[in-house]
C-alpha cells in the first residue's frame, strides 16, 4: 500500500510539472517580447503573433484533445502531446526569423491542447476515491492558478540572466523528463469503444479558432472593426454546423445532454469568468508598474510573486472548504474575494500605488483565484462517467483561454475609450494611460456579475457532507457525483 501511495504522488508530481510548463508559457514570453523585438526587429504585429498563435492553438484544439483522450487513451495522448511542446521549444530558442517562432509557438500551443485535458483526467484514474481526488484536483488546481504569474516571473528572471532564448529552452529538460519517466508512472485508461466523430471535430475545432482568432486580433483592430465582425460571423456560423451536426450523429464528439448538466455548467462559466478577469489583470497591471512606477522585467515579475504564494497556500485548504461547504458557496466567496481585489485595484495612481492598491489587491485576488480554480475544477470533472473525463476536462480547459480571448478584447477596448476621451480633452498622456487601467478593472465587475449569477442560479445546493467524528457512521447517500454538487 505505501509502495502504490509513492507511486501516485510520483505520478501526480509528475503530472503537475506539465501542467505547470504549458500553463507558465502562456505568460513566459510576454516579459521577453522587448528582448526578442531589439534581437530580430520584429514589429508589433510580428510580436503580437507571438503571443497569438500559443493562445489559438490551445483554445482551438482543446476540446479535441479533450475527447481524443478518451478515445486513444490519455497516456497515449499526453506523451504524443508532450512530445510535440518539447520539440517546439527547441525550434522557439533555435529561432532566428520571426516567422520560425510564431510556427514554434503554434507548435507549443497545438501540445498544450493535447496535453491539458488528459493531465486532469489522468488524476481521476490515479485517485478514483472521491475525497482523495479532490485532494489531487485542488493541487493541480493550484498549479492552473498560479501558472500565469509564474510565467511573468520565471520570464523576467530568464530574459534578463540567460537571453529570451531560456524562455523555450528551460522546457526542454522538463519535457525530457516527463517523456522517460510517463511510460512508468502514470496508468493507461479504458478507451471509449467509438469512431472519432471527425466532422465534430471538424466544425469544433474551426468554430473556436475562428472565435479565439476574432478576440485576439480586437485588441489591435478593435472589436468592432471588419475582420474581427467577419470572423466572429464565421465562428458563429461554424459553432452552429457543429451543434447541428452534434445532435444528429451516433458517435458526438460533444454530447448535447453534457451540457445539461447545470453544476458543470456552472463551474465552467466561473472558469471562463475567471479567465476573462486575471489574463486581463496581469497585461494591465504589467504595463503599471513598467511604465508607471518603471519597474524592469524583473521587478515586475517578482511584484507578482506574493500573489502567486497566496494561490499556493490558499488552494490546499480550499478543496476542505468544498468538502465542508459545498462547490457553490465556495465559488460565490471566491467571486466575492475577486470584487474585494478589484476595489482595491482601481485606486491605483500614476506615482505609485503598489503597496496600497497593487499588492493587497493582487493578494484578495490570489484568494479568489485558488478558491474559485479548485472548486470549478473539482465540480466541473467529478460528476463525469469514466469514459467521458478527457470531454469534461476539455471543456473545462477550453473555458480559460476562450474566457481570456474574451476578457482581453473587451477590457482593452474599455481601456482604449478611455485614454482617448482623456486625450481629447487635453489630459496628460501617462495619466490617461493609468485611467485607462482604472476603467478597465471597473469593467471586470461585469464579468464578476456574470459569474455570480452563473452560479447563483446554475449550481444546485445540496446538504454539506457530515463531518467525522466520534461514533458517527459514513452517510450512505454520499457518491462522488453529489460530492462534487454540493453548496
Amino acid at each position: 500500500m505505501t509502495t502504490q501511495r509513492h507511486r501516485r504522488t510520483a505520478a501526480l508530481a509528475l503530472l503537475c510539472a506539465a501542467q505547470t510548463m504549458i500553463l507558465t508559457d502562456t505568460s513566459i514570453v510576454n516579459v521577453a517580447l522587448p528582448a526578442i523585438e531589439s534581437d530580430m526587429g520584429a514589429s508589433t504585429m510580428e510580436l503580437q503573433w507571438v503571443v497569438t498563435a500559443y493562445t489559438l492553438l490551445f483554445g482551438g484544439f482543446m476540446l479535441l484533445g479533450g475527447r481524443a483522450g478518451d478515445l486513444w487513451g490519455m497516456r497515449n495522448l499526453l506523451i504524443v502531446g508532450m512530445s510535440v511542446f518539447t520539440l517546439a521549444s527547441i525550434l522557439g530558442g533555435l529561432a532566428t526569423t520571426t516567422g520560425t517562432l510564431i510556427a514554434a509557438r503554434a507548435l507549443q500551443g497545438l501540445g498544450a491542447a493535447l496535453t491539458a485535458p488528459s493531465i486532469i483526467s489522468l488524476v481521476s484514474v490515479l485517485y478514483p476515491e472521491d475525497r482523495e481526488r479532490n485532494k489531487a484536483l485542488s493541487i493541480v488546481g493550484a498549479v492552473n492558478a498560479v501558472g500565469f504569474s509564474l510565467g511573468l516571473i520565471l520570464g523576467g528572471v530568464l530574459t534578463d540572466s540567460l537571453g529570451w532564448q531560456a524562455v523555450f529552452y528551460v522546457n526542454v529538460p522538463i519535457g525530457v523528463a516527463f517523456l522517460a519517466l510517463a511510460p512508468v508512472l502514470l496508468p493507461r485508461n479504458e478507451r471509449l469503444r467509438q469512431p472519432l466523430d471527425v466532422p465534430g471535430a471538424i466544425t469544433a475545432t474551426a468554430g473556436l479558432s475562428l472565435f479565439v482568432l476574432a478576440l485576439s486580433l480586437a485588441e489591435r483592430y478593435g472589436l468592432y472593426s471588419p475582420p474581427v465582425l467577419g470572423l466572429l460571423a464565421a465562428a458563429a456560423l461554424v459553432l452552429a454546423a457543429f451543434v447541428r451536426i452534434e445532435g444528429r450523429s451516433a458517435h458526438p464528439l460533444v454530447p448535447l445532454r453534457f451540457f445539461r448538466n447545470r453544476t458543470a455548467a456552472g463551474a465552467n462559466l466561473a472558469t471562463a469568468v475567471f479567465g476573462a478577469i486575471i489574463a486581463p489583470m496581469f497585461f494591465f497591471l504589467t504595463l503599471y508598474l513598467q511604465n508607471a512606477l518603471g519597474l524592469g522585467s524583473l521587478l515586475t515579475g517578482l511584484a507578482f510573486l506574493p500573489h502567486s504564494l497566496v494561490v499556493l497556500f490558499a488552494a490546499g485548504a480550499t478543496e476542505k472548504l468544498v468538502r465542508r461547504y459545498g462547490a457553490k458557496s465556495v465559488l460565490i466567496g471566491g467571486m466575492l474575494s475577486f470584487g474585494a481585489g478589484f476595489a482595491l485595484l482601481t485606486g491605483i495612481g500614476p506615482e505609485g500605488g503598489y503597496w496600497t492598491a497593487v499588492l493587497p489587491g493582487t493578494l484578495l485576488v490570489g484568494l479568489g483565484v485558488a478558491t474559485i480554480i479548485v472548486a470549478a475544477v473539482i465540480a466541473a470533472t467529478s460528476g463525469a462517467a469514466p469514459q467521458e473525463q478527457g470531454l469534461a476536462s476539455g471543456v473545462w480547459n477550453t473555458a480559460i483561454p476562450v474566457g481570456s480571448a474574451i476578457g482581453m478584447a473587451s477590457l482593452t477596448l474599455v481601456a482604449q475609450m478611455r485614454v482617448s476621451d482623456l486625450a481629447g480633452s487635453g489630459v496628460d498622456a501617462a495619466l490617461a494611460e493609468v485611467e485607462g487601467f482604472r476603467a478597465a478593472f471597473f469593467g471586470s465587475f461585469a464579468f464578476l456579475a456574470l459569474g455570480f449569477a452563473a452560479v447563483a442560479l446554475l449550481m444546485k445546493r445540496q446538504a454539506a457532507e457530515p463531518q467525522p467524528g466520534p461514533q458517527r457512521e459514513p452517510h450512505a447517500g454520499t457518491t462522488p457525483a453529489n460530492a462534487a454538487e454540493r453548496g
